[in-house]
């Protein structure tokens, strides 16, 4: 069983990272979303975390120069960085049934009202304002700072200022790295990182490259328009993933 288990969370994993390689998010929302099925909550997240790491080093090395520092640095770090301490205090704290109940159900109507949007394939979709954009950062790096994949909600905000595909995929994924090695601290100095899951994450690293080379094959192939689509769809699936685990 055990052994069972193992390759199917090996195969969720390729599908996940193949997926964030294209789009530049999605690989722990979807993993967590399956993984649940299979192994505990607390214990997958710290694998997922050092896994994504790779991953998320590989496309900023590949991409650094397509990374908006602005957008990185001067909003979306700086607004997920007041939420992030808080999501890792709820981790160590509370049980998270309810707060995965909450995401979902945020998760599968946002997505569905950004598909809504983009029904008429000439509109353009503007950025957020102010008073929407920045608390679902903070929000964003709240929930971040509990599942390891506040990625939804960012999507939210960084999917509207940053239209370019590349620059998108490039910007979050150093988001994500940034954010995942604060995590990475946090379970060190929580004694969260054994053997155990040491071992599990090595497993998983053939699949994580096995991700990366479907997803660099997708990337080149999807044009904008099906780009944005494939977004919103992903967060819908794993909106629903979470809700009916």
């Amino acid at each position: 069983m055990a052994e069972y288990s193992f390759v199917l969370l090996f195969l969720v994993v390729v599908l996940a990272f193949s997926i964030q390689t294209t789009t530049g998010f999605g690989s722990t929302v979807i993993s967590l979303g399956l993984g649940i099925y299979l192994f505990p909550l607390k214990e997958l997240v710290p694998v997922l975390v050092m896994v994504g790491i790779l991953q998320c080093l590989f496309l900023v090395v590949r991409g650094f120069r397509q990374i908006n520092y602005r957008e990185l640095f001067g909003r979306i770090l700086l607004f997920c960085g007041l939420g992030l301490p808080v999501g890792i205090w709820f981790f160590r704290r509370f049980e998270t049934e309810q707060l995965k109940l909450l995401l979902g159900a945020f998760i599968v109507v946002a997505a569905a009202a950004q598909l809504f949007a983009m029904r008429d394939k000439d509109a353009e979709l503007k950025p957020l304002p102010i008073w929407l954009g920045w608390p679902a950062l903070v929000l964003g790096g709240f929930i971040h700072g509990i599942f390891a994949t506040g990625g939804p909600l960012v999507v939210l905000y960084a999917g509207r200022q940053l239209t370019d595909k590349s620059v998108f995929r490039a910007t979050l994924s150093a988001v994500w790295l940034l954010l995942d090695l604060v995590l990475l601290v946090s379970f060190i100095w929580q004694d969260r990182i054994t053997g155990a899951n040491l071992k599990m994450a090595g497993i998983l690293v053939p699949g994580l490259l096995l991700g990366i080379l479907a997803g660099e094959l997708i990337h080149h192939r999807v044009n904008e328009r099906i780009f944005r689509l494939a977004v919103y769809i992903v967060l819908l699936l794993t909106g629903v993933f979470i809700l009916f685990r």
